[in-house]
């Protein structure tokens, strides 16, 4: 966001290589590339485009997943999943921020894209061999928005199926240009816009996540909750999955291993581990 962190700088795609590759060295199986908007990365020695270095990263030897985060539909291309299809390292997950699903809304905050133009990018992760997981951003009652433009917002949801969102309220930021914009939606209503987003969702959640029961993933060990004597892991999805080890068997953290889903829920997974 050029308006609160001022312009945007990219670091080379070898400085990137050479940390990811020091790294590995240490014992770090996991990177992720981070940035505010990822996929709008120059490399200062026109060496990589944003996918290249991706494919790059995941080429590393010793690390086994890549993830990245945050991109912007604007310069989200068609190369990023075809690079995700064609290197096995990167994770199966994808976070791109839509914000609305009203396309006169998105004009109104300068998003730069239409509703379609983001559904066509949805369509290239649809159409990927793997099956990538796809969480969103949202905000609800910005300046503006009537109750047709949140409407569109929900249909974009049951459209998209998203496996997550992250819902906000819309607040003022300085050095915005929608600082200037009337029309200010209630604080009341604000709320209730989003509660009726979050349980819209977590229904397709619930819903979703049942094409993972009785399925093995490999998770990453991330900790353990003595309380239910269960480890918690994380699937390449980038769905958290809580599962029980055989007796005497303690899984490390950052170590991998299979785990075949018994039960799901909106937010989780849960399941035994039966191998390492």
């Amino acid at each position: 966001m050029p308006f609160t962190r001022g312009k945007e700088r990219s670091r080379t795609s070898e400085s990137v290589l050479n940390e990811a590759r020091q790294m590995a060295d240490l014992g770090y199986t996991e990177i992720q590339l981070l940035g505010q908007n990822v996929n709008s990365y120059c490399d200062p020695a026109g060496k990589m485009s944003f996918a290249q270095l991706l494919t790059a990263v995941g080429q590393v030897t010793g690390i086994r997943r890549v993830r990245f985060t945050t991109s912007h539909p604007r310069d989200f291309g068609r190369d990023i999943v075809d690079a995700i299809a064609a290197t096995p390292a990167l994770c199966d997950h994808v976070h791109l921020p839509v914000q609305s699903g009203s396309t006169r809304v998105l004009q109104a905050m300068q998003r730069l894209y239409t509703r379609d133009q983001y559904l066509e990018r949805i369509a290239w992760m649809k159409a990927c061999r793997r099956e990538l997981s796809i969480t969103t951003d949202i905000i609800v009652g910005f300046p503006g928005e009537t109750e047709a433009d949140f409407e569109h917002t929900l249909s974009l949801l049951r459209e998209v199926e998203f496996e997550g969102v992250f819902g906000f309220k819309y607040s003022p930021r300085p050095n915005t240009p929608a600082l200037g914009l009337e029309d200010a939606v209630p604080e009341e209503e604000k709320s209730r816009r989003l509660n009726a987003l979050l349980e819209f969702q977590k229904q397709i959640q619930k819903r979703c996540n049942q094409r993972h029961l009785g399925q093995q993933y490999e998770v990453m060990v991330e900790g353990r909750n003595p309380t239910r004597q269960q480890w918690i892991g994380r699937t390449s999805q980038n769905k958290t999955l809580n599962f029980t080890a055989p007796e005497g068997v303690l899984p490390e953290s950052g170590s991998y291993v299979r785990v075949l889903t018994t039960a799901v829920f909106p937010n989780s997974l849960l399941g035994e581990m039966v191998s390492a």
